[in-house]
C-alpha cells in the first residue's frame, strides 16, 4: 500500500508525539561515557540487570502505561524513538563500543552469540547497533524498554516481557484522538504504522508474529482500559519475579 504524503507526516508525528526525544536520548546515551562501563561489561559476563520489555500493537496505549510504570518504579523509560536515537549515536559507537572492542577484540560479538545463538550471524548492521544499545543500557541499570523487540535481544531470564493488545477499532479511535484527525484517516495511519512494524520485525528478528508464549504477561486493553491498573499489575509481578529490584 502506498501511503499518502499527508499520512506519512501524521505517522511521523504519531511516532514522536510531544516527547523531547533527542534531548532524552543524549541524556541516556551520556551514561555510556562512564569510565567503568567497559569494566562492568567485562566483569559481569553476559548477565544484565532485570528489565521490563513492553511489546505492543500500534495505538494500544503502551507508552502511557510505561511512563506510569517508570514513575512507580523509578526507572528510565526507553521507547522506540529514544532507543533508535541512542543506537544511531556516533558517540555510542566511537566512545564505548569501538573502544571496548579495541581493548577486548570480539568480546561483544561473543556475548551476542551467547544470547542470540545463530541469529547473531544474520543480523543487519542496524540490528547490531540496536543490540549494542540495549545491551549496554541493561548492563548499567534496570530499564523499561518499549518496542523494537528488545525482549528478543536480552537474556530471557533477566527480562519481564509484557505484550499489550487491543481491537483495531479501539486503536483507530485512540490514534484519531491523538492526531486530531477523523477515523478514516486514522485507519490509514494505523495501517501504514503496522506495515512498518511488521517489516522491522521480519528484517531484524526474522519473525512474522508475536506469539503469547514469548511473554510473561499479555494484556488486552479492550478489557483493562485503565493504564494505572495495568501499571500496578506489572509492578507487582515484576517485583515478584525480580525481588532484588527495590
Amino acid at each position: 500500500m502506498t501511503p499518502y504524503p499527508a499520512e506519512t507526516e501524521l505517522l511521523e508525528h504519531y511516532w514522536k508525539g510531544q516527547r523531547r526525544v533527542e534531548k532524552m536520548a543524549r541524556e541516556y546515551a551520556g551514561d555510556f561515557m562512564k569510565a567503568d562501563i567497559r569494566k562492568k561489561i567485562l566483569d559481569s559476563g553476559v548477565s544484565v540487570c532485570p528489565s521490563i520489555c513492553i511489546s505492543r500493537k500500534i495505538g494500544v496505549g503502551a507508552i502511557e502505561v510505561g511512563q506510569i510504570l517508570g514513575d512507580r518504579l523509578g526507572l528510565k523509560v526507553l521507547d522506540r524513538e529514544i532507543i533508535e536515537q541512542i543506537s544511531n549515536s556516533a558517540a555510542l559507537r566511537s566512545q564505548s563500543i569501538e573502544t571496548f572492542d579495541e581493548r577486548y577484540p570480539g568480546k561483544i560479538k561473543e556475548f551476542m552469540c551467547v544470547i542470540l545463538g545463530d541469529r547473531a550471524f544474520n543480523m543487519t548492521d542496524y540490528a547490531r547497533e540496536l543490540f549494542y544499545a540495549a545491551f549496554c543500557l541493561a548492563h548499567m541499570e534496570p530499564n523499561i524498554f518499549i518496542g523494537r523487540g528488545i525482549h528478543l535481544m536480552l537474556p530471557r531470564d533477566r527480562v519481564f516481557a509484557v505484550r499489550f493488545v487491543s481491537s483495531e477499532k479501539r486503536r483507530i479511535k485512540r490514534i484519531a484522538a491523538s492526531l486530531k484527525i477523523n477515523e478514516q484517516k486514522a485507519a490509514r495511519v494505523l495501517n501504514q504504522a503496522e506495515e512498518e512494524q511488521m517489516k522491522f520485525f521480519k528484517i531484524v528478528h526474522q519473525k512474522d508474529s508475536a506469539p503469547a508464549d514469548e511473554f510473561d504477561l499479555v494484556m488486552n486493553m479492550d478489557y483493562i482500559d485503565d493504564p494505572q491498573a495495568a501499571a500496578e499489575a506489572i509492578d507487582i509481578l515484576f517485583k515478584r519475579r525480580f525481588p532484588e529490584v527495590k
